[in-house]
């Protein structure tokens, strides 16, 4: 019988941590930013556009790095049909649960907050009518499908806005002070990421922390390569700290089994 842990196992030998916050790296997104700028050019503007609105926390399982395996089965899992379209959804659904039960524990006292009662996805403003990391939040992952509410609608206008950020991107239905988690699947911008937090915030959530599947990067653009390479340099762990230098010693669920 599959298990989280055998599902999840093979990942491993292709994720990337990112780089904590420091000198060259974004403090919110952890991509690469300009030495002496605390965020990358995306985040300062999500921030200057959106104020309080934007994300409380953005934390990406691995990076994504364009051409190799995991930005593959991150494009393949929407993509791809028949029994590779479920290979890729049930191993990424693997991937989120074992993350969320090592870390989401983390995200929250990054947050200052007790947990997060809703879980909620970013939704496609493609016109994808079911969008497989709805499936996979609201049916398949154990860490959140108890907790899993469509919040989240598309505006009319939000096609037309492209790849900016736009706190009129989304409308969410009314929330009460909840702590939401927001899932996504990659971080390019972080924009449509961002917008939907405003969206949340905008309708009456208190903390909203984004958890992305894949922080997508080029390797060939600007400085990236560098920054890819001193990633590279920490061997990948499900039980080093998502937002801290160490190791969850025993926090992993499924460490002995």
């Amino acid at each position: 019988m599959a298990t989280v842990v055998g599902l999840s196992a093979r990942y491993a030998n292709f994720l990337v941590h990112p780089l904590l916050p420091g000198p060259g790296v974004c403090q919110l997104c952890r991509g690469p930013a300009k030495a002496g700028y605390p965020t990358c050019w995306p985040c300062h503007e999500a921030g200057k556009v959106l104020g309080t609105g934007a994300a409380d926390a953005v934390v990406p399982v691995s990076l994504a790095l364009k051409g190799e395996q995991y930005a593959n089965e991150l494009w393949r899992y929407k993509n791809a049909v028949g029994p590779q379209q479920q290979y890729f959804r049930t191993g990424l659904a693997a991937v989120l649960w074992r993350f969320l039960a090592v870390h989401e524990t983390c995200v929250a006292d990054h947050c200052a907050v007790p947990g997060f009662g809703i879980v909620t996805t970013v939704p496609s403003t493609s016109g994808r009518a079911d969008h497989p990391l709805r499936t996979m939040a609201a049916d398949m992952v154990g860490a959140t499908r108890g907790r899993y509410r469509d919040l989240l609608t598309p505006t009319p206008d939000a096609a037309g806005l492209g790849r900016t950020v736009s706190a009129t991107r989304y409308v969410s239905a009314a929330l009460w002070g909840e702590n939401v988690l927001l899932i996504d699947d990659t971080w390019t911008t972080g924009n449509h990421a961002q917008s939907a937090a405003a969206a949340l915030k905008s309708a009456g959530a208190g903390s909203v922390a984004v958890v992305v599947l894949g922080h997508h990067l080029n390797g060939d653009y600007g400085d990236t390569a560098l920054h890819v390479e001193q990633a590279r340099l920490r061997r990948f762990s499900w039980g080093i700290c998502a937002l801290r230098n160490w190791e969850h010693a025993r926090s992993d669920p499924w460490r002995d089994h």
